[in-house]
């Protein structure tokens, strides 16, 4: 697959055009500089259906007094980046014109020049349209005057894309929709290891990690085949509460996290060995449910905690008695750093997964249902017998079941939760939660 990456200094419009050429608000938009740190990966498509995968990088700063302190970092991300994009489209500032920093990053891009597009940002008023000339003075012949946020002339920038990236052959085709990678949300709270985790699973220093707590503040992306199945792996900013979320920056990181876990299928919630189950892990894994993800907790950091015979046990119980709402997520102790039991993950996702997409027979569901009301009736409401008459499945991720009976209201929570251990046990659901819907039928008694 072809890549087209975003490079330039901080604060000129990268994020904004990312959003705009891959077609959604994946990332975040600020007038702080140093917004995107990591790479952020989305795949986008072309006019004519092929699809490339759009790579924004964190803003590229020289000097000695960088704003960012992971300035040396973003640098670093970066160049990883460009080795292998097919075009790179050099974002400057309209409004600005041309300044010194640009000219450092104009020198790294030289050895590659005949992929780099000058996407001049902000063009939208009558001074930046005149400054546009003074741009050739860094050397590149092809410049597009554009405004990511108005979407003035992005079309004509995507038919440079299109002449740029020529057909592949079937590897340039429109891609199926079957046979989708299984996605991945990697949450937790900050400095919770989960940078740690996604650069361990993809194999490579992905992501920028950092002992400063919040280092991550957008959802990224990163694509991998693994034994011939693909992963999107998406690393989320670390969750806190919003009533202690104070600054702006981390208020948005919250929002993008919680878009993350709405997109992915399997959630790993990461639990700090050192400090044990806290409040916000329930918060944070409490997203994952609500929103109806299949669920694998992870202690990580376990290399730190000292191996007592029986201490597995010990926060294997205290987990389950936190996480009462996630009796179903199995647990795996790993430490993301040193790789211990990481590989063995990918099991435990292809699990999930499959349950969290499954589909179910209409006579399979009503025979575990005629067999669970056969060991224990359901109660009676308001006096009245409640009666169930047939299941079928509505949907899958996750599996959701319609119960037809003779009475709409609601099931009571323990019998629902029997119910759902019954189905669980009887259909193999691992990992994943199961939804009932009571559908009444009216003029049946």
């Amino acid at each position: 697959m072809r890549r087209v990456v975003i490079a330039g200094r901080p604060n000129v419009g990268k994020s904004t055009l990312f959003n705009r050429l891959s077609g959604r608000r994946q990332a975040l938009i600020h007038d702080l500089p140093g917004m995107t740190r990591d790479r952020i990966s989305a795949i986008a498509t072309l006019s004519d259906g092929r699809r490339y995968e759009l790579i924004d990088t964190g803003g590229l700063e020289y000097g000695e007094n960088p704003l960012s302190a992971f300035a040396g970092e973003i640098r670093d991300q970066a160049r990883v980046a460009l080795e292998t994009a097919d075009v790179i489209l050099f974002v400057v500032d309209g409004q600005v014109g041309v300044i010194a920093e640009e000219y450092d990053i104009a020198e790294e891009l030289r050895s590659v020049s005949d992929k780099v597009v000058i996407v001049v940002n902000k063009m939208d008023t009558r001074l930046a349209r005149d400054a546009e000339s003074e741009f050739y003075a860094l050397g590149f012949e092809h410049i597009f005057p554009i405004s990511a946020e108005h979407a003035i002339n992005i079309e004509e920038l995507v038919e440079e894309l299109e002449r740029r990236m020529p057909s592949e052959g079937e590897e340039g085709e429109v891609e199926d929709d079957e046979n989708q990678p299984i996605r991945v949300a990697i949450i937790g709270r900050p400095n919770a290891g989960k940078s740690s985790l996604l650069n361990k699973l993809a194999g490579s220093e992905r992501m920028v990690v950092s002992d400063i707590a919040g280092t991550t503040r957008d959802s990224v992306d990163e694509m991998i085949v693994r034994d011939g199945r693909r992963y999107l792996l998406i690393d989320t900013a670390g969750i806190r509460r919003k009533g202690k979320t104070t600054e702006e920056a981390e208020k948005l990181a919250v929002i993008s996290a919680l878009k993350a876990i709405r997109r992915a299928e399997v959630a790993l919630v990461m639990i700090d060995a050192v400090d044990g189950v806290t409040s916000q892990d329930a918060t944070v894994a409490g997203y994952a449910e609500e929103e109806g993800k299949g669920a694998l907790l992870l202690v990580n950091k376990w290399d730190l905690v000292e191996a007592e015979q029986d201490t597995s046990k010990k926060v294997d119980d205290t987990i389950r008695m936190k996480l009462k709402f996630l009796q179903y997520a199995p647990i795996e102790f790993i430490s993301a750093k040193t790789g211990r039991r990481v590989e063995k993950l990918f099991d435990q996702i292809d699990k999930i997964a499959a349950s969290h997409r499954a589909k179910f027979k209409t006579s399979e569901l009503n025979q575990i249902l005629a067999a669970a009301v056969a060991k224990h009736n359901p109660p009676a409401v308001n006096g009245k017998p409640r009666r169930f008459y047939y299941a079928t499945q509505l949907k899958s991720g996750p599996p959701t079941f319609a119960l037809f009976s003779n009475i709409a209201e609601p099931l009571h929570f323990s019998y629902k939760r029997y119910l759902e251990n019954e189905f669980r046990e009887a259909l193999g659901i691992y990992g994943s939660p199961i939804r009932l819907v009571i559908r009444g039928r009216k003029g049946m008694k």
